[in-house]
Parts: structure tokens; sequence; C-alpha cells
């Protein structure tokens, strides 16, 4: 609103500028054009002046009627353009100027009248021409005197006009920066107020902002605390469930506390997830690299997804493209990304639908590609699918909307990069890259090192943060 009133006091401004400029321009114009018509004139009575006495004294000496007629016709446009300049507005002294030319005139007419009749009642021209001489010229030079005041006049008229129009212009621009200062003014004014009413809103909504930010961290940092204080808690549980299983009198008991067994590993990945993204909202998340072959990880994911696939009837398949394929990364890291990526395939891909990883060369890196023949993902979800706590809507899928978040941190971690492709009803593609190692001098971590994985019955923290078309 304060923009459209700026704009409309700008417009407004400017059109009224327009305006008087254009009426002031054509009122001086229209002026200077009528004095310049007046001076003109005035020159055109001084050579309808010429003519008289030229074509007079012609006939005198000549006889010749067609200089008299001339003679005449000249003098009936100066009569003209006599009556033409008085028809103008004209000042007194002006008029006075005007009544000197007309006074000088006559006189000069009335002299060659009797000139011009005297010499249609004689051939003598030689006195005729004496009194030519003695008795025009003078009147000639009168009438001469006359216009060249009149003239002068019209000069000194004309370069006031120039002075006047210069003056008003100067007004004029004067004026304007006025005007414009004003609208300057008015615009800072409805600046003011507008920012005076959008402070209010702007304050809270900022105090609010701040508010969110600090609770967030507040909420990230006690996860954090919490997470990392359940652990051996956790620890202590899943050992006494592990004995307790071990030394079971009965099979009821025994079944007891492997569910008790399975129910603390879940919440430990959920704690180790919790853990995670702590560390990497606060930028504290890092690797440990070290060059493993692809043989050996893949062979230990069909080992962990190969019965689950089995037991939803969906068909597993694994392709490497370039046998020997060294990487360097964090193989824990590494399984914990691919389990996200598979359990989220496995979890959408319907009965008789395939899943397949496959890892291939591109360049200095390693591509995965987890691919399956699921519903696929909507073209607006594929852009937020990595961000924290997104998560699928769809009945029945559950999560907690940081599996693909942190798959994706783990990814930049090792300086690769993840993304997806997918149309609605054509499956999804999800491809990450790790840079690739020197194939000699690598080492396989031992079944040790990936206990997780090993023991872990389905992959539970990686079956979230996945849409459905």
């Amino acid at each position: 609103m304060g923009y459209a009133i700026l704009t409309l006091l700008l417009a407004l401004g400017m059109a009224f500028s327009v305006r008087r400029f254009s009426s002031v321009a054509e009122a001086q114009i229209d002026r200077l054009r009528a004095k310049e018509h007046e001076i003109t004139l005035a020159e055109r009575l001084r050579w309808s002046s010429e003519l008289i006495v030229s074509h007079g004294r012609g006939y005198l000496i000549s006889g010749d009627r067609e200089l008299l007629e001339q003679a005449k016709r000249a003098r009936a446009r100066f009569d003209e353009h006599v009556g033409a300049l008085r028809d103008h507005a004209l000042s007194p002294t002006g008029l006075e100027r005007v009544a000197e030319v007309e006074q000088a005139a006559r006189h000069l007419v009335r002299v060659q009248k009797e000139l011009l009749a005297a010499r249609q009642r004689t051939d003598d021209t030689s006195d005729l021409v004496r009194r030519f001489d003695e008795e025009l010229r003078p009147r000639h030079r009168d009438l001469e005197g006359s216009l060249t005041r009149l003239v002068e006049y019209k000069q000194d008229v004309l370069k006031q006009l120039y002075d006047d129009a210069k003056a008003e212009r100067a007004r004029l621009e004067l004026w304007l920066e006025g005007l414009l200062g004003l609208l300057v003014l008015a615009g800072l004014g409805i600046a003011w107020y507008f920012t005076k009413l959008l402070g209010g809103p702007y304050n809270k909504a900022r105090e609010a902002r701040d508010a969110a930010r600090m609770a967030l961290a507040a909420r990230d940092e006690l996860m954090g605390i919490v997470a990392h204080d359940l652990r051996n808690p956790l620890g202590a549980i899943a050992l006494k469930a592990a004995w307790l299983r071990r030394g079971a009198d009965s099979e009821r008991t025994r079944q007891q506390a492997e569910s008790i067994e399975h129910v603390s590993l879940r919440m430990e990945r959920l704690i180790r997830t919790m853990l995670d993204v702590t560390t990497m909202q606060a930028s504290r998340f890092s690797v440990t690299p070290k060059p493993f072959a692809v043989e050996d990880l893949l062979h230990e994911t069909m080992e962990t997804f190969g019965p689950l696939s089995e037991s939803k009837q969906v068909r597993f398949e694994q392709s490497l493209k370039e046998p020997g394929l060294v990487i360097r990364a964090e193989w824990e890291r590494v399984l914990q990304v691919l389990s996200n990526l598979l359990g989220n395939a496995l979890k959408f891909t319907p009965k008789s639908g395939q899943v397949i990883l496959s890892v291939d060369r591109d360049g200095a890196m390693a591509r995965f590609a987890v691919l399956d023949s699921g519903p696929g993902i909507p073209p607006q979800n594929l852009t937020s699918i990595f961000e924290r706590f997104w998560k699928d809507e769809t009945p029945g899928k559950k999560g907690t909307g940081l599996g693909l978040y942190i798959a994706k941190g783990i990814v930049d971690a090792h300086g690769g990069r993840i993304w997806v492709e997918s149309e609605v009803g054509q499956g999804a593609r999800f491809y990450f890259t790790l840079p690739i190692a020197e194939a000699a001098g690598h080492e396989a971590p031992a079944a040790a090192e990936a206990p997780a994985a090993a023991e872990a019955p389905a992959p539970a923290a990686g079956g979230e943060g996945r849409p459905r078309g």
C-alpha cells in the first residue's frame, strides 16, 4: 500500500510537471513567434519603401508605365504591412513607433505622387530628377530612420521575452524541485508510517523465530543427553536378556528373552540415530574412512537383507560392474546408508516386486544405486525427501523421518553426494557416491566390526523418510 501511494504521488507530480512545462513552453513559443513576425513585417516595410523609391525614380527617368504600376503595387503592400503590424497586440511604445513609420511614409508618398503627376505632364526629366533628389530622398531617409527605430524596438522586446522565458524556466525548475522535495518528504512519511505499522508484527515474528531456534537447540541438546544416558541402561538390558536367553529352562522364557533382546536392539539403533542427528546439527559429525572391497560390502548386505526380501516375497539382486573395486569409507556408516535405502525399498516394494543394488565406477567415485519397482515418489516430494523429520504419511508406513537425512549426512561426510530419481508408478532410484581407494593394501573389516549389521534381524532405523506415489 505504501509503495502504491508513493507511486501514485510521483505519477501525479510527474503528470503535473509535464503539463506545466508544456503550457509554459507553448505560451513562450507563441509570444516569441509573434514578436519575430512583427520584426519580419517591419523588414518588409523597409523593403517596400525601397521598391517605392526605386520604381518611382525609374519612372521619372524613363517614363515606363510598368514602373509606375510597380511603384503603386509597392505602396499597396506597404499599407498592407502597416495594417498587419497594427493588428498585433502592441505596447504604447510599439504603437508610437508604428505611427512614426506611417507619418514618414505619408510624407514620402505625398511627394512621390506630386513628382509622378508632374512627369505625366512633361517630358523634361532633368528638373524632376533634381526635385526627386532634393525633396524625396530626405523623406526616404526619415522613413528609413523610423523603420530602423521600429526594428530596434522589436529586437529589444524580443530580447526581453527571451530573458523572461529564461527567468520563467528558472522559477519553474525551482517550483518543481520544491514539489519533488515535498514528494520525498511524503514518501519518507509514508515509509515511516508503514514501518511503524509493520514494526510490531516484525518484532513479534523475530522473537518467535528466536524462541523457536532456542527451543530447537534445547530439544537437540536434550535429545543428545537423553540418548547418551540411555545407551548404558539399554546395553545392560540387552546383556541381561542375552544371558537370560542362554540360560532359559523353558521355551517360553527363551522367547520372552529374545523379544526383550530385539526390543533393546531397536531402541539402541534409535538412540544411535538420535545421536547422529545431534552431531550433524552441531556440525560435529565425522567419519573414519578405511579402504575395503565393495565385494565384501555386498556380501554382508546380501546376508542381512536376503532373508528379509524372501520373507516379503521381493526379489533382491546385486550387481558389481567392476570386480575388485575398492572404496575408502567407514564400513559401519556405509552399511547404515545401505540399510536406510534398502529398508525403504523393501518396505514400499509390493510382493513379486524387485529391488536391485548395483555398484559401478563414475570417474574417481564409486556410484551405488538402489532401484525398486515400488509406487514411485511424487515430484513435489523429491526436493524435500532428504530433510530432517520429513516422512511419508502413508498409513501403516511409520518412521521417524530421520533415515534419509542421516544417510545424506554420512555421504556428505565422505565427500560424496546422494540424490533420487523417480516417477509415479515407475519405482524409485536412489544413488550415492563414495571415493575410490587403491586396490592394493586394502583391509576388509572383520565381522566383529559390524555387530549391529550382523545381528540385526531387519533394518529398522532406515525404514522411514520414503514417500509413496
